[in-house]
């Protein structure tokens, strides 16, 4: 589960429309740890999805309040890569490439729809932390920053223009936190409790005109409280 938040922003800084909820999905992880702690290579890969509507709350071009819900899809994957250190408490510095999509269905109430696909690559560098060790248990803080690489949005006004721009958004620094409770379960099963935090934000984009219209995307800014429940098998 994902506690969504994300704003617009005009070029003033005042806050043009907000989207929020709880969106439910799936998350997925594939990973090769050492046996023990010390310089050990460990590779993983993450792959998260969400689908789900939430809350919006904006304004018309002309200023008049307009409230509706939208629909959010959100596919997310990343391959990283790091060592580990020993130590009172082993730390891993890591990189790591991922790639994002994001679809924002702004659902029709009194007016019509909008369609919006954001979708970028980013880069992921960060530390994990072991701050608990026990056997097979563990807890593991994870700080990182994320950035991301030439973002695109491809919009599609559902027949209000003739015309599906594809603008560049602005791209700025992100953070991601997790907090990974690995207890051990027989059998060599684990439990996997994972409380997250994700900030992305993005840049204004240049204007581009096309079809007689003139359009931009706002600044942005994506809030994520979120929580994984896995269980894994370690071979």
């Amino acid at each position: 589960m994902t506690r969504f938040r994300y704003a617009e922003f005009n070029d003033t800084g005042s806050v043009l429309d907000t989207e929020q909820g709880v969106i439910p999905g799936l998350s997925f992880r594939l990973a090769q740890r050492p046996l023990a702690w010390g310089r050990s290579w460990e590779w993983e890969g993450l792959a998260g999805y969400h689908y789900g509507r939430v809350d919006y709350t904006g304004q018309t071009q002309s200023g008049v309040p307009y409230n509706t819900r939208t629909g959010e899809e959100i596919s997310d994957y990343a391959l990283r890569i790091g060592s580990w250190f020993e130590g009172s408490y082993p730390v891993m510095p890591y990189a790591g490439l991922g790639y994002r999509r994001w679809d924002r269905d702004i659902l029709p109430a009194s007016l019509g729809g909008l369609f919006e696909s954001y979708r970028w690559k980013y880069a992921w560098l960060g530390t994990k932390i072991v701050a608990y060790q026990r056997d097979a248990s563990n807890l593991t803080l994870d700080i990182g920053w994320i950035k991301p690489v030439d973002p695109v949005l491809h919009v599609d006004f559902r027949g209000a223009y003739n015309v599906s721009p594809r603008l560049n958004p602005g791209s700025r620094d992100g953070l991601r936190l997790m907090l990974t409770s690995r207890s051990a379960l027989p059998e060599n099963a684990t439990l996997i409790l994972e409380p997250y935090f994700e900030y992305w934000k993005l840049g204004r984009s240049p204007s581009l005109t096309t079809g007689g219209i003139t359009v931009h995307e706002p600044a942005s800014r994506t809030n994520n409280f979120g929580f994984n429940l896995r269980l894994g098998k370690m071979y």
